[in-house]
This record gives C-alpha cells, sequence and structure tokens, in this order.
C-alpha cells in the first residue's frame, strides 16, 4: 500500500483499485510498522481478555511458548483459537502491549455464589476468578472441595457418604464447616434421610408459600369496608354480617 502511494498514487485510486475500503486503505498507508496494526487487534475485546493476566503471569515467569500457553488456558475455557494466543505472546514479546489489569477481587457474596454452583457451570472468567479467590485464602481450595462433596451427596442421593464426609471435615482446621457438620449430627437421621431418598417436604412448603402469598396481596384489605361489600353481595347475611360486625 505504501509503495503504491509512494508511487503517486491517490488512496481513492487505491481503494477503487484493489477494491477496499478508503479508512482501511488511509489507514495502512499511515501506519509506521506492521506491529501498530498488528495490535490495535489484540486490544479489542474478544475471549482472550479474561485469559490476559494468567498469560501475562506465566510470561513473565519465563513462559514464552505459545503453545504451551494455549493448552494451558484451554484447560480452563478458553474457546478461542491458538493463533491469537499466539499473537499475544509475540507481543509481549516485542515489548507493545502493556500488562493487562489485574482482575477486580470478587465480593464474598459473589465469592460464596462461585463456591456453590457446580465447575461444569462456571463462565471462563468466573473460573479464573474462583481461582484467584482460592490463590489468596487457601484454606478455601479444602472449603471447596468438602462443599462440591456434600452437593454430589445432595443431587446423586449418596446419602450413605455422609459419616465420612462428617469425620473428614472434622480433620480439617475450618472452624465454621466443623460447626455445619457438627449441626448435622443433632438431626442426622433425618439429614440422612433427605440425602438418600427422592422424597422431600418440597410440595409442603410450595403450598405454605403459595398460603402466605395470598395472605399478603389480601394485607389492608380484610376490614368493615370489604365486610360491608361482602354484605351487599349476600343480601340473605346482609343481617347477620352485621350484627357479627357489630
Amino acid at each position: 500500500m505504501q509503495e503504491l502511494v509512494a508511487a503517486g498514487r491517490s488512496l481513492k485510486g487505491i481503494s477503487r483499485d484493489l477494491n477496499l475500503d478508503y479508512y482501511a486503505v488511509r489507514r495502512y498507508a499511515r501506519a509506521t510498522s506492521l506491529d501498530e496494526l498488528i495490535a490495535p487487534a489484540i486490544h479489542r475485546r474478544s475471549v482472550l481478555d479474561a485469559f490476559k493476566p494468567y498469560l501475562y503471569e506465566q510470561f513473565t515467569q519465563g513462559q514464552h511458548n505459545a503453545l504451551h500457553l494455549y493448552r494451558q488456558i484451554r484447560q480452563q475455557g478458553y474457546t478461542g483459537s491458538s493463533s491469537t494466543v499466539g499473537l499475544y505472546v509475540h507481543l509481549l514479546k516485542r515489548g507493545i502491549t502493556p500488562p493487562p489489569p489485574p482482575r477486580p477481587i470478587p465480593a464474598p457474596r459473589t465469592a460464596a455464589a462461585l463456591l456453590l454452583t457446580r465447575p461444569d457451570r462456571l463462565q471462563p472468567e468466573q473460573t479464573l476468578s474462583l481461582n484467584d479467590v482460592q490463590a489468596a485464602c487457601p484454606h478455601l481450595t479444602t472449603t471447596t472441595q468438602h462443599i462440591r462433596a456434600f452437593a454430589a451427596m445432595l443431587t446423586n442421593l449418596t446419602g450413605h457418604h455422609l459419616p465420612d464426609w462428617i469425620n473428614t471435615v472434622r480433620n480439617d482446621d475450618l472452624p465454621h464447616l466443623r460447626q455445619f457438620a457438627d449441626g448435622l449430627r443433632t438431626d442426622y437421621n433425618a439429614v440422612l434421610a433427605g440425602l438418600s431418598t427422592p422424597w422431600s417436604s418440597g410440595q409442603v412448603e410450595g403450598q405454605n408459600t403459595r398460603a402466605k402469598l395470598v395472605k399478603r396481596i389480601g394485607y389492608g384489605r380484610a376490614n368493615f369496608d370489604l365486610l360491608r361489600n361482602a354484605s351487599f353481595c349476600a343480601p340473605d347475611n346482609r343481617h347477620k354480617i352485621s350484627d357479627r360486625a357489630r
């Protein structure tokens, strides 16, 4: 493009002859190097953004093999191509791209939600956030394992693993989780039944919620005005209702 410009061709003429957008031709003609054209593409939002802090960390630790880095983030949920990773590593080697900003520390409520979510349902960014939380608080790694083991019992109805789970939790230095395990022992038979049988109190709780909803909807309406309206709807019972109201 720059050779054509140096030969005296106009940007519009080049755009027309090569069937390219005029603004693209102008950008190519004004570029001082190839890296200047490549760098903006890597800064656009892409699926690699969530993995750039990890790639940069590995790069600063001496891992410059783009294919190896691609395989690592592929296991963490990266769905893009290896060429994008190779381009980013190339820019890191050239020192063209600045270091990515660190991922924000998730709030406690968000961290708890990540711990309670099934691993296969976590988005790549959520998986990396969970890894950051576990790296900052090593004891959360063990907590996550216990939480997922209990969730597996609850989902697969394998309550026979409950005694082993309680003993494993009590052997670890996790006071809050140990307190929860001790609480399960106070009503052990009911917990064991809940983790072993497909029956639950879901229907009963659902009917209770339905009754409470009806009660809340009618809150503030059950007064004498509503009672008088009811008496007009039922003339035969009007006097009885009025006497009871008085």
